[in-house]
Parts: C-alpha cells; sequence; structure tokens
C-alpha cells in the first residue's frame, strides 16, 4: 500500500522557485511555496511557510488546510533535524482533534524517533502553543545545584504574523524542588503568586495563581500556565 507522506500542491520537478520568492497571501500559495522550498532542501526556508500557512488557515478556520500545514510542519521539522518540533507540531495536531490519514503516519514517524536526550535531563527548551503558528516559550537552565527557569509568554491576537503578539510578558526565577516537581521562587511575584511545574518526560505542566496581583510580568491576558513540550536539550 502506497502512502503520501506530503500532500502538498507540488510543483514540477526543478522548479526554481523559493519560499521567499512566492507570494504566501493564502493557505494554498504558503503551501505551494513551502513545498517548492522543502524539494529544494531549503528546511527553515520550507518551515517558514509552512508556518504561514498554518496562520492563514487557522484564521479562515479552515480545519482541512489546518491539518495539511500541521503536517507539513511535522515533515519539514523532521527533514531539519528538529524532531522535538515537529513532536510539539503534532501535539497541537493531536490536541485539535485531527485524525486524518497524513496525521496518523506521521504520528508514527515522529513515534520512530529517539527524544532520549529530550526527556532525560529537565534543562532546555520548552514550548506551549499560542495560536497561529506562535508560541510561548520556556528556558530551563541549570544555576548551581538547581536550575532556573525563564518564561516569555506570548497572547497572539488577531494577527500575530503581521502585527505581532497582542500581549508580551517576561518571568524569570529560581526552580526549588526536586524530582518532576518544582516551585517558582525569587521572581518578584506576590507571596501568594504561586507558580508551580509539573514535568512529566517532554511534557511540562505549569500552575499558576490567577489574582489581579499575578500577572504583571505582562500585557492584559498574559498567562504562563499551560502544558509546555521540550523541543531541545539544554546546552
Amino acid at each position: 500500500m502506497r502512502i503520501h507522506l506530503l500532500a502538498l500542491l507540488l510543483l514540477p520537478f526543478g522548479a526554481p522557485c523559493t519560499a521567499a520568492q512566492q507570494p504566501c497571501d493564502s493557505p494554498a500559495a504558503c503551501n505551494q511555496a513551502g513545498t517548492a522550498a522543502y524539494q529544494a532542501g531549503l528546511y527553515a526556508e520550507a518551515i517558514e511557510a509552512f508556518e504561514r500557512q498554518l496562520n492563514r488557515a487557522e484564521q479562515a478556520e479552515d480545519r482541512p488546510a489546518q491539518e495539511l500545514a500541521l503536517n507539513n510542519l511535522m515533515l519539514a521539522n523532521l527533514k531539519a533535524g528538529h524532531a522535538g518540533m515537529a513532536r510539539a507540531w503534532l501535539q497541537v495536531a493531536l490536541r485539535n482533534d485531527f485524525d486524518g490519514p497524513a496525521t496518523h503516519h506521521n504520528l508514527a514517524k515522529v513515534g520512530e524517533r529517539d527524544l532520549s536526550v529530550l526527556s532525560g535531563v529537565v534543562e532546555g527548551e520548552y514550548r506551549r502553543y499560542a495560536g497561529q503558528a506562535a508560541w510561548s516559550t520556556l528556558q530551563i537552565r541549570r544555576e548551581g545545584t538547581g536550575y532556573r527557569a525563564s518564561f516569555a509568554p506570548i497572547r497572539a491576537g488577531r494577527d500575530v504574523q503581521e502585527w505581532g503578539p497582542a500581549a508580551i510578558g517576561e518571568l524569570d526565577g529560581r526552580l526549588s524542588g526536586t524530582g518532576d516537581y518544582f516551585e517558582l521562587q525569587d521572581a518578584g511575584l506576590a507571596t501568594e503568586c504561586r507558580v508551580q511545574l509539573l514535568r512529566d518526560g517532554l511534557r511540562l505542566r505549569v500552575l499558576e495563581v490567577f489574582a489581579d496581583v499575578c500577572q504583571e510580568y505582562g500585557g492584559a491576558g498574559i498567562s504562563v500556565a499551560g502544558d509546555y513540550f521540550k523541543v531541545e536539550a539544554g546546552r
């Protein structure tokens, strides 16, 4: 049984166009631009085009186009050597209840990758999906015998690629705790504003108290709470 890995609008073999050279004002146009870059081995350009494809598909509330873009992003990131990021895009697809043949196939493709380097250590880069192909980030690094966490949350807003995030934030502090449970300390928050981190392999869940004084680290509607996915190991 033959399985098509990419449900793309493929260009003729040898087409010289790249993502940067083609207009990309619709999901189909971005798909075409990303496909050209992918076929040329320009995976960074392909990823940029497929991110624009997802952005425009989400704005249009076009679910088939969203699933196509997410599968494009999985495969382009795998080709670029970013298995953790491919898995993060897969999680976005699964959380949106996409279950087409390509998503099922790529679930197996991503599952074949050895991600023990990512899951074996706490430190590294984690991402939480903000919508429209944009991510909030969390960096955890070693500090003495413990860890330090640096959050960079965003609220995407209407069109993050055109206008930038509707709100951004910054929260940095020391992590106290052992094993896979931590609390954020020395982050300049009020005493009642607890931020807890629960790690489960490649997933990290952040819980925070919501109150008028607790989200002063960013703009309106900002938050660090949610599920984060490990995309890179610590350096």
